[in-house]
């Protein structure tokens, strides 16, 4: 049975509030004619609020092997794949996961529920992502919804976000992305990072084409990827990989 939790006017109880307790549901005593009533969680032992891949699913559905979480993450559209792909990509998201809670929400006095996309963790804050076409973004229903979830759930500890698909299926940084999975997913080992920490203190720089070729090692593809998804190393994610682009310390090697 969920566990019902108060919120009071004291901000570091609110704030406690945020983390993702399965089973819990957070909710407020004082309710106005618009306003977040309670955010509820899955059960201990779920991952999801709701079911995503199924055998009756009529749209397209299917699970993304995330190297960052260690499991399959279902998604029900190529725009949640888009953005697991570039949250994996992201060295400052720490955790993501898919269908995290349910938001019930009050609007002129009606009662709504509400099923954010994605739960993002950053190294700063916590979001709630919802994924759409900026038309269905932009339809009225949804308008309201949004700029009512965006000006309370703060109070909650979340930053509410409609991300674009078209924004997330962006060129090149999609292409950009998949690159780095492709090449970067598995473990990078301590003496092929000491081998790349030696040419970038002896040359500032790495070149993709000299990876290529195996002037680092004939895993220099991998490695250089690697620690770009690690947040270790960094390129222009705006700009197309070419033989030319450079692989920069973002962090100390």
């Amino acid at each position: 049975m969920s566990k019902r939790l108060h919120l009071t006017t004291s901000r570091h109880l609110e704030s406690s509030f945020s983390t993702n307790t399965a089973g819990s549901q957070l909710c407020t005593t004082d309710h106005g004619r618009s306003d977040v009533r309670s955010i509820i969680f899955p059960e201990p032992g779920q991952l999801r609020s709701r079911r995503v891949v199924s055998r009756s699913n009529s749209r397209s559905a299917g699970k993304y092997p995330s190297w960052k979480m260690k499991r399959m993450l279902h998604w029900e559209s190529i725009h949640e794949l888009n953005a697991f792909r570039l949250l994996d990509c992201n060295p400052d998201v720490t955790h993501f996961n898919e269908q995290p809670c349910q938001v019930v929400y009050v609007i002129d006095g009606v009662e709504r529920v509400h099923y954010p996309d994605i739960l993002v963790t950053t190294v700063e804050r916590e979001e709630l992502w919802e994924v759409k076409l900026q038309s269905k973004a932009l339809e009225p229903e949804v308008l309201e919804r949004t700029a009512l979830l965006s000006r309370a759930l703060p109070r909650w500890g979340y930053v509410y976000r409609m991300m674009f698909a078209e924004e997330l299926a962006r060129q090149p940084r999609l292409n950009n992305a998949n690159l780095l999975l492709r090449f970067g997913a598995r473990e990078v080992g301590d003496g092929e990072s000491e081998e790349i920490r030696r040419v970038v203190q002896q040359r500032g720089r790495l070149i993709w084409s000299k990876a290529c070729r195996g002037d680092y090692g004939s895993k220099g593809c991998e490695i250089l990827c690697g620690l770009v998804l690690r947040g270790i190393l960094a390129i222009d994610m705006n700009s197309p990989v070419t033989p030319n682009t450079h692989f920069l310390a973002r962090r100390e090697l």
